[in-house]
């Protein structure tokens, strides 16, 4: 996804002697650039705006590609590739178009494994143990997979002697992860999802971390091309006036 900023500066060129002339390219390579780099933090003040507490590596999810005096224009990304996670892109594009988002990898899972009925999400609960951001720490993830035996990678798995393990070791408290999917007699009165049960010295209780919901679709939330129009439009008459005091005042 991107976006690209122009500036038609032939009205200008009309006006100005040579040597200001001279100096038009590196002028507007800089103000678009800087007209660029202005968007891009409105974009950044959106998503605080709109967004219920984005992490960091949400608001640092777009990039400046730099104007330069043979190319004046610059472009604003949304990053489509991010080496070990998940490409901002794969998350924000239900935000700006809206629409239905795809299964994350841990909810395609539980779905090959029986665990989730099809054509549905896994929803956190206010029970959920959520981190500062209002996402599910990676590391319960983890331990949800593991113990429905679920995880990508086998040896990860709970087996009935680390489940015995975990109980010795933790005589007084001991919780395991287990879900409602496929229905069965011992839990069809609890909402369909995935339950923590945990065990106390005297006695067991549960309480839902993730209910499975069907498919709905996402409404527009952040305003991508609005916001960087706008603000493209009101910052480069600015920019360009002070790139053009600058190339002037440093031209030999």
């Amino acid at each position: 996804m991107e976006f690209r900023i122009t500036g038609d500066i032939r009205a200008i060129e009309r006006h100005v002697n040579a040597m200001q002339r001279q100096q038009l390219p590196f002028a507007t390579a800089l103000a678009l650039t800087r007209t660029a780099q202005f968007a891009q933090s409105k974009v950044r003040e959106e998503m605080v705006r709109v967004f219920d507490r984005p992490t960091r590596f949400t608001l640092n999810a777009t990039w400046v590609q730099r104007a330069e005096k043979d190319r004046l224009w610059a472009m604003i990304y949304i990053r489509e590739h991010e080496k070990g996670r998940v490409a901002p892109i794969k998350f924000l594009q239900y935000q700006i178009y809206g629409g239905t988002r795809r299964l994350k990898s841990f909810e395609r899972r539980l779905v090959a494994e029986g665990k989730m009925p099809p054509g549905h999400y896994a929803v956190p609960t206010a029970l959920a143990p959520l981190d500062q951001h209002g996402n599910l720490p990676g590391r319960e993830i983890t331990k949800i997979l593991s113990d429905l035996r679920a995880h990508f990678d086998p040896a990860q798995n709970l087996t009935d002697r680390s489940a015995r393990r975990r109980l010795r070791s933790r005589t007084r408290r001991a919780s395991f992860y287990f879900s409602t999917w496929p229905p069965n007699k011992r839990t069809q009165h609890l909402k369909p999802g995935i339950y923590l049960r945990t065990h106390f010295g005297f006695g067991t209780a549960i309480k839902p971390v993730l209910l499975f919901v069907r498919r709905v679709r996402y409404g527009r939330r952040l305003d991508f091309f609005r916001v960087v129009d706008g603000a493209s439009r009101m910052r480069f008459p600015i920019e360009f006036a002070m790139a053009m005091r600058r190339a002037l005042a440093t031209a030999r």
